[in-house]
């Protein structure tokens, strides 16, 4: 797990030379944007530098402690005397005390520190756990952004061609009705038609712009173009094609499961730690001491003292404190087991449901495309019929309309396939960057999609 998060973090040093607005991007660009500029990764990895500070924390609780302390006085004081005359007088004495002290306690026997010492690599190791799960989560929050994206501008060009084709099917009716062939319901059904397809090229335009404003909450810039994914990307059923072999990889490899694991771990040595305190505790301390007066004194005007002793301390009564903290250590421990479990069958129920999608967005994508060509033949025989009379105008615009539904389904058929894809992966612990620069190879420069200015109508 540890190289995994160094890997990350290695990223997080790239230094990348960009504008504010870039013009165009492709995948890993913005990943790469992403790991610096993410203000939610940002906070996982604070959280988890903070984490561990937990273990040198605990571990000065073993370690010998060493302290120094020193005073200084100064004083002045007034003796009344009796001359030989007779008389009274004053003497006034000004001198300095001064005294300094050092001690070195080294605990021998403090059970429950140690206990501590043990949980704070439990709270690391779940600090881990948790930024690598927040790692793999950029991962899949940049590819879903960007994937979008590109859905959202598929929807669009597909709503302007289905509007394009209304227009051009609205004029040759009207055309046709201004010599008698046809009667004013096809051209009233055109119209309505030719209406409705506007309306969806606006939403469709509003849509695609919102959609690029992901990319700035997650890099800092704005994009203009970003390129768009291959035809030739492969949709392939996964590898290993078994349920029961993803399942068991999830259960050893999910950083949710590994950092509830790591919960019940620290619950555990909490509630040993809490028990502990019932136990005596035996420290050993040295100390010397030196003091110095300047006034008179019987011991003499400079003392020095050293000292060793063994510090046996026995808890007898603490107002109930103690046995409390055990059993409310032992309900957290519940607590953490309780969420442990629920994590654990919530990561085989997941895995399996996204093993499914995939099997389905493999079937699916490959439906679509030969769906294409079904209603592309279907509008087809549907043009020759209106021509030669045996169906009426609402046969075409339907027709039409399923055309251009089927061209989008499929490409948003191919944007879930990725999307489930890298969820699974992620699911069973083994997302990586990797997989970014492997979806980048079928990025194509060649084709870009660029943020739309919606028209006003």
């Amino acid at each position: 797990m540890k190289s995994i998060v160094i890997r990350y973090l290695s990223c997080l040093c790239v230094t990348l030379v960009m504008t504010q607005t870039v013009n165009a991007a492709n995948l890993s660009d913005v990943y790469e944007l992403a790991v610096n500029n993410d203000p939610q990764l940002a906070a996982a990895k604070a959280s988890y530098m903070a984490s561990r500070e937990s273990v040198p924390q605990a571990r000065s609780g073993l370690l010998p402690n060493i302290s120094v302390s020193g005073t200084t006085t100064n004083t002045s004081r007034t003796t009344p005397t009796i001359l030989e005359t007779g008389l009274s007088s004053t003497v006034t004495n000004d001198f300095n005390d001064h005294s300094w002290q050092a001690q070195l306690r080294q605990p021998i026997f403090r059970l429950d520190t140690w206990f501590q010492f043990l949980q704070s690599k439990n709270v690391e190791a779940k600090a881990m756990a948790d930024f690598a799960a927040e790692q793999q989560e950029l991962i899949f929050r940049v590819t879903d952004s960007y994937m979008t994206i590109l859905e959202s501008n598929d929807r669009l060009d597909a709503a302007n061609a289905e509007r394009g084709a209304v227009k051009r099917q609205l004029e040759q009716v009207q055309q046709r009705f201004d010599v008698g062939l046809v009667a004013i319901t096809d051209v009233l059904e055109s119209t309505a038609a030719f209406d409705s397809s506007t309306v969806s090229v606006i939403e469709a335009e509003g849509a695609q712009v919102i959609s690029f404003e992901t990319l700035l909450r997650l890099t800092g810039q704005s994009f203009d173009n970003i390129d768009a994914l291959d035809e030739g990307f492969p949709v392939e059923y996964p590898e290993p094609n078994d349920e029961e072999a993803w399942v068991q990889r999830a259960l050893v490899g999910n950083y949710s499961l590994l950092a509830a694991q790591e919960s019940v771990n620290s619950a555990q040595r909490n509630l040993y730690a809490a028990k502990s305190r019932h136990l005596p505790t035996l420290d050993a301390t040295i100390s010397y001491a030196e003091s110095v007066s300047g006034g008179a004194s019987f011991l003499g005007s400079e003392i020095e003292q050293k000292s060793a002793q063994l510090l046996l301390t026995v808890p007898v009564y603490s107002g109930g404190a103690t046995h409390s903290a055990a059993k409310q250590a032992g309900y957290q421990l519940e607590q953490a087991q309780r969420t442990f479990d629920l994590t654990q069958r919530t990561t085989v129920e997941n895995t399996r449901n996204l093993y499914s999608a995939i099997n389905t967005d493999v079937a699916r994508v490959n439906a679509r495309q030969r769906g294409i060509d079904s209603s592309q033949s279907a509008f087809e025989a549907t043009q020759t019929g209106y021509e030669v009379g045996t169906r009426n105008i609402v046969d075409v615009l339907l027709a039409q309309q399923r055309l251009y539904a089927a061209q989008f389904q499929y490409a948003s058929a191919r944007y879930q396939y990725v999307r489930d894809t890298l969820r699974l992966k992620q699911s069973v612990g083994s997302l990586s960057p990797d997989d970014i620069y492997g979806i980048n190879n079928f990025i194509s420069s060649g084709k870009t999609v660029g943020r739309i200015t919606p028209t006003t109508r």
